[in-house]
Formats: C-alpha cells, structure tokens, sequence
C-alpha cells in the first residue's frame, strides 16, 4: 500500500480509538447519514458496531445537512455526533458548534477541520469516487473497534454499488475489502454479464428494463427482447419457472453478452462501452439463493428503494440483518419503487423533446411530473438514452418549492476534465444555494426563482472545465 493510502488507514485506526475511548467513558451517540444506499449501508456499520461494543447509540437519515437541520443539532443532548455519507460540505458551520463530532465521508470537502476527526480520502488524494466509498469508511472503522465486524463487509461493497463505484470494478481500497469479504467467505466475485436483476429478473426483464446501456430496439420493448432470446436459442423457462441470468450457462452467456454488444456497436455505440456490458459481478453467498439481497447492485437498489421513499427504519433492518418482517416490507417497497422507475422511463421516451441541448450541457426540467427523490435516477437514464458527448443536468421541483437538482457525466467527459461536483459547489454557492458530489455525479438544492441563473452558471462552469486544454 502507497503512504497515501497508510496515512488516510491511520486516521481511521485513530477515529476508532477515539470512539473505544467515548464508548469506555459510556457517552452516547447519534449517527446521522444519507438517505441512499451508501447513507444506509455505512450508517447501519457504525450502528451496529457500536450497539456491539454496548454503546448507547440511535440512528436518523436526512436527505442533506441544511440550515434548519444543522441548527437543529445543536440542541442535540447526545455526546457525540457522527455523520456517514455527508458532513464535508459543512465543516464549517460545524466546527462552531460545542459538539463532540465525526465526519465519515466521501465527497469532495470544501475545507478541512482541526477540531474533530473528519475522515475523508480527498484530503489524502485519494478518489473518494471510486476508490472508497463512505460504507468502506465505516467499515473500516468497525473493523479498528473489533475484529468481529468483518461480517460487515457486504454491506462496505453494497454502498460503494449503490454510489456507482464498479464501473470499471472495484478498485483501491474498495479492492482490497472486497477480496477481504472473498477470503472470509461472505462474497464471490466473478466476471459475467452485468444487467440488473442477475438473481430475480426474467431474462428477457432484465434486457427489457436495462437503460445504461440503452440498448437500440430491445430497451423497454418486451416483445422484441424475448424474440432476441428465441433468435439466440436461450430458453426463457427451467420448467414453470422464469430463467434468469444467474441460471444461465456459460456458452448461453457468451452467446448473449456477444449478441448485445454487437447490438450496441451497430448502433454506433463505442467499442469501450459495448465491451463494458460484461464486469465483475459480486455475489453475497450466505444470503438465500433468488433473493435480491444476494447480488450486490439488486441489495444497493433495495436500500435506495426505501431510502428515496423515506422509508429509513426498513432500510436500516435490513441491513442489520432483519430477513423477517421488515424484509418483507422492504419487498414490497422495491415492487413499488421499480414500477414508478418504469414509469419514469415510459416518460422519457415520451418527452424527449424536453432535453434541451445547451453549450455543454443537457438540460431537463421535470417539474413536478418526476419526483425529486428519484430525479438523479431519471438523469442516469436520460444519459443512457441520448447522445453521450455532454452531461446532463435534470431539475425537479421539490414539495418546499425548491429545486432538486441532479447531473450526471460519463467517464469519458470525466478524463476530459469534467468535474460535476465542483460545477455545484461553484453554481449553487453563486446564487445562495446547496450543492456539491463527485466528478461523475453530484446534486444541488437551489431557490426556484434561480433555477435559470443556476442553470447559465453550470453551463458555463462545464464549458470552461472541458475547454480548458484548448
């Protein structure tokens, strides 16, 4: 391991040193994160490490840290506050406060604090985008406060799934707790086909309902998905029961993964994103066979599920180990949940006419017609389905009146110089807003009377940022 990589390890050893000493002096806790499956993954870690330590200790999830939230916390009757998967953006204000305070995160902080232990890879260079995600954080530091965390690791690579950090498989130190989960037997990882819904889709489903990539003429076309399958002579059924890809054999995977990357080719996609439909794929081994829990990005879709429906608690149980009655309900959410993302998508391919081509960017505005929770993942479809030579950035109206907003790039606009986390920061701290990600992804909360100031200052953020070498 390089020094970069030692100094940020020691950091954490000393967070959770500093935690072994609060839970001796029998002080109380209150983890607060993200509402998404990094949020819940990496708060679910610190709580149950904690709880296992006998720590008094309470959870909360929150979509972002503002104002009226952040004064909120100091009324706060707990000794200690820890953040999981948010706080970098508000060091400062934080640091006024009379508050005991950890910080576990990985997006790009705006300034860094003396005062409390604030663990974030950025400020070791390390790429808290892909390298490490805020549930590799928190696992970690499980890890220092006892050896029997190591049952944890799932859920570290469900949050580094859930913020999209296998795009070219895990690597830097989510590599290395990943092959931790192999050698103790909780994960397998093996090179396949990766379309969502490995363990519980139908096969002509999964094709159906895949939208990165967007494959020409089989995306969201149930008919001529399950007579591309006949043409391979894949048999959709074993028997009564629907095929998935986990009952595939091996020459039948070749023969389909060929079949749609030569879909994708034909269609002028590039040889490198055609290619990338077949990568590492990663298997929870000790969950039950079938269930969504069992693949790592169907478990990161759950957790999203109840994350982005405010349904916190089922999140949490889950993750702490709940395979009863919140398991179930968690279920039922997901059902919910990919059925209002279908309707998501029908409503793209009926609106296409409303992404606007600015300078160097793609503009939508889904008003009220998408929900603001789910406008990031609408942004990743609208990605998928148009040309991919700018970013895109979708705005939603929020229920306050506010606007939600959600960009998102591809790597190869990223090795061109895009930085969509900092292009938030920049436009959103113009005009008053909250803003702020990762290269390839990242948000912001905004005024609605600013939305065209904001928009103007993003595109014009973006062109420098993709220009500047010229």
């Amino acid at each position: 391991m390089s020094e970069k990589y030692n100094k940020f390890i020691m950091h954490i050893k000393e967070c959770a040193e500093f935690l072994k000493e609060k839970i001796e002096d029998d002080h109380s806790f209150r983890i607060i994160t993200h509402h998404d499956a990094d949020g819940l993954s990496s708060g679910s870690i610190i709580f149950k490490a904690l709880i296992r330590e006998g720590a008094q200790c309470t959870i909360r999830c929150v979509k972002q840290l503002d104002r009226d939230f952040l004064n909120e916390i100091k009324n706060d009757k707990h000794d200690v506050i820890i953040f999981t998967d948010l706080g970098s953006g508000a060091v400062e204000e934080l640091e006024k406060m009379d508050k005991e305070i950890i910080i576990l995160d990985h997006h790009i902080p705006k300034n860094f604090s003396r005062k409390f232990y604030f663990v974030n890879p950025h400020l070791y260079g390390i790429d808290g985008a892909r390298e490490i995600s805020a549930s590799g954080i928190a696992y970690l530091t499980a890890k220092f406060l006892s050896k029997e965390n190591v049952d944890l690791v799932t859920l570290a690579v469900t949050g580094a799934i859930g913020d999209m950090q296998d795009r070219n498989d895990l690597n830097g130190i989510n590599r290395i707790i990943l092959e931790e989960g192999i050698k103790n037997g909780f994960i397998k990882a093996e090179k396949d086909i990766k379309l969502y819904g490995r363990e519980t889709r139908p096969i002509f489903k999964a094709i159906e309902y895949t939208t990165d990539p967007f494959f020409p003429e089989l995306s969201g076309n149930e008919e001529a998905c399950i007579k591309f399958l006949n043409m391979l002579d894949i048999p959709l059924k074993s028997g009564d029961k629907w095929r998935t890809l986990s009952d595939l054999t091996k020459e039948e995977k070749k023969r389909l993964a060929t079949a749609l990357m030569l879909k994708l080719i034909e269609h002028g996609y590039p040889t490198k994103i055609a290619e990338s439909i077949v990568g590492e794929v990663y298997t929870f081994i000790r969950e039950e066979k079938g269930s969504p829990l069992r693949d790592s990005k169907e478990f990161a879709t759950l957790l999203n599920a109840c994350g982005k429906n405010a349904y916190y608690s089922v999140g949490i149980a889950v993750c702490l180990g709940d395979r009863g009655e919140y398991y179930k309900r968690a279920l039922r959410i997901l059902a919910e949940h990919r059925a209002y993302i279908n309707s998501c998508y029908k409503w793209i391919l009926e609106n296409k006419e409303r992404i606007k081509s600015l300078k160097s960017i793609y503009f939508l505005n889904a008003g009220r017609e998408i929900r603001e929770e789910i406008i990031g993942t609408v942004a990743s479809m609208v990605l998928s389905t148009t040309l991919r030579d700018k970013p895109i950035v979708a705005v939603a109206e929020s229920k306050d009146n506010k606007i939600k907003v959600s960009a998102r790039g591809t790597k190869e606009l990223v090795e061109k110089g895009l930085h969509l986390g900092k292009a938030m920061i920049l436009a959103s701290e113009a005009i008053g807003g909250e803003g702020g990600g990762h290269d390839i992804a990242a948000g912001a909360l905004i005024e609605k009377n600013m939305l065209d100031r904001f928009i103007n200052y993003v595109d014009e953020i973006i062109w420098r940022q993709l220009n500047a070498g010229n």
